[in-house]
């Protein structure tokens, strides 16, 4: 059998997970993600070797021309940055940013990754909340909802960086980022100043890790970032509590 696997009659051919990866400038663990999704079909050959039919890699990309991206995650790196205030961060600017498949039990990739998915949802949803809102008593659980999501990213980014295969692409100009518009600097922020100034470190914190190469870096900056968050919602929730007595 070749690399790519053998001829069939109709001229079809087997390709590997890196051929593909390679063919289409993606990661084999996004790859892998196609085939776990059932996106792609493919069969095993052996433990770890996975075969996957041209035809079907055809099908699948003629497809996602006009639907969605396969699998449903294609990590990005934000473009068109041209200097100045960042703008407020999206998931695709503060996330999993790039992962490269490389040595791993099969199905553990998939498995960070999906949970890198969800905390990325998590977090889009937590954020959007937050940049479009109203001025209503539903602040303590924005901040709440954004605390639990950075613990959502700090736990799958440290998973990911304690298992081989998985590697951090820096993002530029992330230092001075804005996390939304409601809790910019400067803006009319409730809780004790003191633990707003935290805040802004948290984020600068995040912003620099962002730009960095360690993903360990990464997933603590989030984590720092929470436990600030939390720490202003508790004070929130001691303030409400005063004020009914």
């Amino acid at each position: 059998m070749s690399e790519s696997g053998p001829q069939l009659e109709d001229e079809d051919l087997w390709l590997t997970v890196n051929e593909i990866a390679s063919e289409l400038r993606v990661n084999p663990a996004t790859v892998r993600l196609w085939i776990s999704k059932g996106t792609l079909p493919a069969k095993r050959a052996g433990r770890r070797k996975l075969l996957i039919l041209r035809s079907d890699l055809d099908r699948m990309l003629g497809q996602s021309q006009s639907e969605s991206p396969p699998g449903g995650y294609l990590p990005q790196v934000p473009g068109g940055y041209r200097g100045g205030r960042p703008p407020p961060l999206s998931r695709a600017q503060i996330s999993t940013a790039d992962i490269h498949g490389r040595e791993a039990e099969p199905g553990e990739m998939e498995q960070i990754i999906a949970g890198i998915q969800q905390a990325d949802e998590a977090w889009t949803k937590a954020q959007a909340a937050s940049e479009n809102a109203p001025p209503d008593p539903g602040f303590r659980n924005r901040l709440l909802a954004l605390a639990q999501a950075c613990d959502e990213q700090g736990q799958w980014l440290l998973s990911a960086a304690q298992t081989t295969g998985f590697e951090w692409t820096p993002l530029q100009n992330r230092r001075g980022m804005v996390i939304s518009h409601e809790l910019r600097p400067g803006a009319t922020r409730p809780g004790p100043a003191e633990l707003w100034v935290e805040f802004d470190r948290a984020v600068q914190r995040l912003g620099i890790a962002l730009e960095g190469s360690a993903m360990y870096s990464v997933a603590w900056a989030y984590r720092g970032l929470a436990e600030v968050l939390h720490a202003i919602t508790d004070a929130l929730i001691a303030d409400s509590a005063k004020n009914r007595r």
